[in-house]
């Protein structure tokens, strides 16, 4: 194990037993669960922060406006040859 790695999980294993209460004789637990959420973290690739998931949603998000916002903002939303008048 590598000293990053053992550090990132003793800093989320202290993380996971102070959001549980600080209990009495659970370390081991607590060790097990932030040793299996780096695993995830390592296989997916994903950041402490998950920063590159959000920046591919974002890339692969797109914002198409509905004909309600085209009437909102005065444009037509008629085509040329429908236009009456």
């Amino acid at each position: 194990m590598t000293d990053e790695r053992f550090e990132w999980i003793s800093k989320r294993a202290y993380a996971i037993w102070e959001a549980a209460g600080r209990p009495w004789g659970c370390s081991h637990h607590h060790w097990e669960q932030a040793a299996k959420e780096r695993e995830i973290m390592e296989r997916t690739r994903a950041s402490a922060d998950g920063e590159e998931v959000l920046a591919r949603f974002r890339r692969t998000t797109v914002i198409r406006p509905s004909a309600n916002d085209a009437q909102e903002s005065g444009e037509d939303t008629l085509s040329d040859d429908r236009r009456v008048g």
